[in-house]
This record gives C-alpha cells, sequence and structure tokens, in this order.
C-alpha cells in the first residue's frame, strides 16, 4: 500500500512540477536548425557539424550516447519518452564541455557504472538540462565539475546511482525535478557553495540529500522529502540554509500548527547547526497557469493528496476559477494552502468544498504580490476557489457611491460654514448699517451746529470790517485836521 501511494505521489509530483515543452523550436535569425536523421545519421555527427548558436533537432528514436557537446548548442528532442540516448554502458550518454547549451527532450540512460553519467557537465556556464528523463545510470543521473550558474530543471531523475551529483561547483540553481528511486538524490560535495535547490520531489531515495566536504550556503526550499530510506537530508560537518522565507516538507516532522498558516511552530532539525526554522506542514505542490499571454504558478501546501488541478475562465459569469481535488488516506482533517498571484486572481469572493461554501481565511501575509489562503475539510472533496468580477463591479460601486456619500457630506457641511459666515455677515453689516445712520444723524446735528457757527463768524466779521473801516475814516479825519492846523 504505501509503495502504492508513493507512486501515485510521484506522479502527482510530476504532473504538478513539469512544464511540459511543445515540439515548436524558437531559434535566433543568425542560426540554423539541423535535424537527426534528416540531415545527420548521428548526433554526434550533427554537433561536429553544426556550428555555435544552431539548434539540433533529434526525431524520436533509439541513439547511441557517448555524445560530446563542445560547442554553444541546443539539443532538442521530439519527444522525451520516445527520444531515447542510450549509453550501452559506455562512458557517458552525453558529456558537455561548453558553455551555452541546452539539452531538453531526452530519454538519457545507461551510462558506464559507477563512473558514468547520464548527462556529465565539466567546466560549464549558462547549460539547461531541463524536460528530460535521467534514467538507469548505475554512475550519476546528472554530474556537475567545476560549473556555476548552470540550470537543471523540471526533469525526471530516477533509479540511478546518484541522481545528481555536484562537485567543485557554486551558484548552480536546480528546481521542479522529480528525483526518486536513487541510491542517493542528491550528493554534494568538494567545496561546492551557493547552489539553490526548490520545489525539487526528493522521493524514495536511499538518502535524500547528502553534503560533504566543505560544501556550505546552499539553500534548499520548497522541497518534499519523502520516504527516503536512510535519511532525508544529511550534511556531514557542513552548514546550509533550510529555508527561504518557508521551508521544506518533510515527512517525519512531528511539529504541529496552531496558528493554522501551514508553517510548523517548531524547527526541524537535520544535523550539527543544520536547521529548517520554518518547515511545512504539508508536500508543497506548484501549478503553472498560463493566462492573457503570463504564466503564473499556484503553489498549494497540503497534507492532503492533490489531483485534477485546473483554472478556467467562466465568460458568462465573467468569473475565474481554481479548482482541484484533495485525498487522504486518514481520517484526520485536512487543509490546503493555496498561494495565489494577485495579478491572476484579484480577489476571492468564494470557497467551495463539495460545492458547499465554506469560510475559509485568508492569511494575513507581507506578500503585495500574492494572496494566502487557508482551506480546512474532512477526507475527500472537490475544492474551488471562486473570483467574480460583478462582484468586484459591485464593490466598486459601493465605494464610489460611498465616496460620493463622503463628499456629498462634507460640500453640506462646508454649505453649512457657508450659510454661517452669510449669517455672520449680515450681522455684521446690519450693525454697520445701525452704526453708520448713527453717524450720519449725528453728522447732521454737527452740521447744522456748525452752520450756526458759519453765520455768527460771517456776522462778528461783517462788524469788525465795519468797525476797521469806521475808525479808519475817523483817524484819517484827525489827521487831516493836524495838516490845516500846521499849515
Amino acid at each position: 500500500m504505501s509503495k502504492a501511494i508513493l507512486a501515485l505521489f510521484l506522479v502527482l509530483c510530476l504532473y504538478s512540477v513539469m512544464v511540459f515543452k511543445s515540439d515548436k523550436i524558437v531559434v535566433d535569425a543568425n542560426s540554423s536548425t539541423l535535424t537527426v536523421p534528416d540531415d545527420y545519421s548521428t548526433i554526434q555527427e550533427a554537433i561536429n557539424n553544426a556550428n555555435p548558436g544552431d539548434t539540433i533537432f533529434v526525431r524520436k528514436g533509439i541513439y547511441e550516447g557517448n555524445i560530446i557537446i563542445d560547442k554553444s548548442i541546443r539539443l532538442v528532442g521530439e519527444d522525451r519518452e520516445n527520444t531515447i540516448i542510450d549509453g550501452k554502458a559506455v562512458g557517458n550518454a552525453i558529456s558537455i564541455r561548453a558553455s551555452n547549451v541546452t539539452v531538453n527532450g531526452f530519454t538519457i540512460k545507461n551510462s558506464y557504472p559507477l563512473l558514468g553519467c547520464g548527462i556529465l557537465i565539466e567546466r560549464s556556464e549558462n547549460v539547461i538540462i531541463c524536460n528530460n528523463n535521467v534514467v538507469s545510470n548505475d554512475g550519476a543521473g546528472i554530474q556537475l565539475t567545476f560549473c556555476s550558474s548552470n540550470q537543471i530543471y523540471e526533469n525526471v531523475i530516477s533509479a540511478n546511482y546518484m541522481g545528481i551529483q555536484i562537485f567543485y561547483s557554486s551558484n548552480n540553481v536546480i528546481y521542479r525535478n522529480a528525483i526518486f528511486n536513487n541510491t542517493c538524490g542528491i550528493n554534494i560535495g568538494y567545496y561546492s557553495v551557493g547552489n539553490v535547490f526548490y520545489e525539487n520531489a526528493i522521493c524514495g531515495n536511499g538518502w535524500g540529500v547528502y553534503l560533504s566536504l566543505y560544501s556550505d550556503n546552499n539553500v534548499f526550499y520548497y522541497n518534499n522529502f519523502v520516504s527516503n530510506i536512510y535519511c532525508s537530508a544529511y550534511s556531514e560537518q557542513t552548514v546550509n540554509v533550510w529555508c527561504y522565507g518557508e521551508g521544506n516538507y518533510w515527512d517525519d516532522y512531528k511539529g504541529k500548527d496552531s496558528n493554522k498558516d501551514g508553517i510548523g511552530d517548531v524547527p526541524y532539525n537535520i544535523t550539527g547547526k543544520n536547521v529548517d526554522y520554518y518547515p511545512l506542514m504539508g508536500r508543497y505542490y506548484t501549478f503553472a497557469v498560463p493566462f492573457r499571454g503570463e504564466n503564473y504558478r499556484v503553489a498549494i501546501v497540503s497534507n492532503s493528496t492533490i489531483s485534477n488541478f485546473a483554472f478556467k475562465i467562466a465568460a458568462e459569469l465573467r468569473a475565474k476559477i481554481i479548482l482541484f481535488n484533495v485525498s487522504s488516506t486518514t481520517d484526520s482533517a485536512g487543509f490546503s494552502r493555496v498561494v495565489i498571484p494577485k495579478r491572476l486572481m484579484e480577489n476571492i469572493h468564494m470557497v467551495l468544498v463539495n460545492e458547499e461554501q465554506v469560510n475559509a481565511t485568508l492569511l494575513n501575509v507581507t506578500d503585495v504580490k500574492n494572496a494566502y489562503l487557508y482551506i480546512e475539510y474532512f477526507g475527500n472533496c472537490s475544492i474551488k476557489i471562486v473570483y467574480l468580477e460583478l462582484f468586484d463591479l459591485y464593490h466598486q460601486l459601493l465605494d464610489k457611491i460611498y465616496s460620493l456619500k463622503v463628499t456629498n457630506e462634507a460640500l453640506v457641511e462646508k454649505f453649512n460654514a457657508l450659510n454661517e459666515t452669510l449669517h455672520d455677515l449680515l450681522k455684521d453689516w446690519n450693525d454697520f448699517q445701525g452704526a453708520f445712520f448713527n453717524m450720519s444723524a449725528l453728522y447732521q446735528d454737527q452740521a447744522r451746529k456748525f452752520e450756526g457757527l458759519t453765520y455768527i463768524f460771517a456776522a462778528t466779521t461783517a462788524i469788525f470790517i465795519t468797525t476797521t473801516v469806521y475808525l479808519s475814516m475817523i483817524a484819517h479825519k484827525k489827521q487831516r485836521r493836524l495838516l490845516k492846523v500846521n499849515m
């Protein structure tokens, strides 16, 4: 039963982490595409005749390994399940000795036992290994030696001695791979530092991850460590980072989640000073959602098995719907913490469990780009998360009505204030008029008094002038008399 559950989980992991590529080949305008076997009968012959920047497209079929890629090319298989490179137990199936190389869309198997590799990358940068099955190699499935800044993603890596092996290499990124049924899932040693591993399913291996020989400061987060036989992770005298905001899922973690945010309340101790401070309470799933020319990812942390994930548009309802099924082998309560990009789903208006609306919790997480939703349920369920544009429009209308109401109340308040000001001005005007009339009456009274004084002044002046003239005449006559007497 446990093997069946593990197999189901691995299938679902593959579904959730893989983004299968189309058969279309996008090439630079100045490059060429060489096709095997149309143009050349073997892959190696095509590589030998290719120029840097060219694409080699390989049709379905079985091809011999021991391929050496020593120039910057893209090697693309028609169908990863049926385009097979068989090492036939001789050397490495593929050896990459150049930078800016892509290998995409193959099944790569049967390298030389113990020492051989499915894909060996040596002294290279900007190499991309994606969308391949790397299986049944008795040495390493993929090995990096003296490498930096390479990407390994969305591959199935199984039934190898070492799934991924990294020596003397740094700053490589390994993500969304299904790594299972290997003796050791990931082996890191010999001064390999600063490599990043995220969203990988590391399941059913002997050792999940083994770090040794001065390999420090490698980063692990959002990985699922499930049913690894000896241990999920072992760090031999090295110190690495086991969380990046959030940590990994460990199937033997015994902690609780009292605040229901999908993260354990106590750290998960690995070995030595290696600690996952934010272990996940459920497996980590991620699903690609293409929408209006953009690619989004919905992430789910759940203690249930997630299946049948879909994103749908209901045009007639102007709605967006995320739907998936959850299943569990126990009767305990299930949870799913769903992280949804806000540009994909602007709001969450409704959550349905088995077509019945439930109260889900919108977590208060500081993340401007994503919404975090925590849903609880029992048993096997179907879940729908619904966004209704009409609800948003309705709430926008309510917001505008409220805004208009607030504006109207402000205008009424200002109008009342103006009314009071006008009343005060009218009162002041009336007071001014009263004062003016009083001043006018006083002025008229003063004017009348002044007029009387004017008459008195005029009469006095006339008397004064008349008296002066009269006295002057008398004086003049006396003077004339005196003159006559003297003569």
